[in-house]
């Protein structure tokens, strides 16, 4: 390989790197045969359908944030958008997030105006009344010890 040649393309390197406005410019256009506007066209609506999609996600996620919220004090978390009006946007804070400030009033404001969609607060459970199912066959019951006296 001839170092002339390697001279001659570092030179035209270091002349474009110094004038960028004599640089060459490369086409945008992809080897499909779009014009540059179409391309850029394209992107920009992909970009856009993206943002969109990720919009969404994040609003999603920020209404179960909120629900959650809402189902430590509420019976149905939804009842603070369907019966108290609310949207999410309006308990989101400045940056985006979910504003736990003002989840906590308005879920207090509509307490205050409907008690009665309070959280019910858990059953004793099991208190250890009722019948039990037993494994063992040979526990001692009355129908047995009246058999035995019978024959």
């Amino acid at each position: 390989m001839d170092n002339t040649e390697n001279t001659h393309d570092q030179d035209e390197h270091t002349k474009t790197a110094e004038n960028p406005a004599t640089a060459p410019t490369e086409s945008p256009a992809t080897d499909s045969g779009q014009s540059a506007p179409e391309d850029y066209r394209q992107a920009l609506e992909e970009a856009h359908s993206r943002l969109e999609a990720a919009q969404k996600r994040i609003d999603a996620m920020a209404l179960r944030e909120i629900e959650r919220q809402a189902a430590q004090r509420l019976d149905v978390p939804s009842d603070l958008f369907d019966l108290g009006k609310h949207q999410v946007a309006d308990l989101l804070g400045e940056g985006g997030d979910v504003d736990t400030e003002k989840v906590t009033s308005a879920l207090d404001a509509l307490l205050k105006s409907r008690p009665n969609l309070a959280a019910r607060p858990a059953g004793w459970g099991d208190v250890g009344g009722g019948p039990r199912s037993s494994t063992d066959d040979d526990t001692p019951n009355w129908k047995a010890a009246l058999r035995g006296h019978q024959g």
